[in-house]
């Protein structure tokens, strides 16, 4: 993984770990994404498009971004 990829797995797990504080029920959804992202899936359609066309979570915030990634998210977050 690159430096920018690291940096961003931090700031992710983060903004994750202040949801779980306070019980967000969007964690629910993005826990689905990361799980489905880490088998080398797509997140599914998240509702907005770029202008390249891109509508997916994984296209849309982390084009290019390894399946290891998710799993190492995942892991770190200790989501089953």
């Amino acid at each position: 993984m690159t430096e920018e990829m690291e940096e961003k797995m931090v700031r992710c797990i983060a903004a994750y770990r202040q949801m779980e504080e306070m019980n967000s029920h969007m964690l629910i959804e993005i826990k689905e994404q990361y799980r489905d992202m880490a088998k080398g899936g797509d997140g599914g359609y998240i509702g907005i498009e770029d202008e390249n066309g891109y509508n997916t979570c994984r296209d849309y915030n982390y084009r290019g971004y390894p399946d290891s990634f998710f799993q190492r998210v995942r892991d770190l977050m200790s989501w089953q």
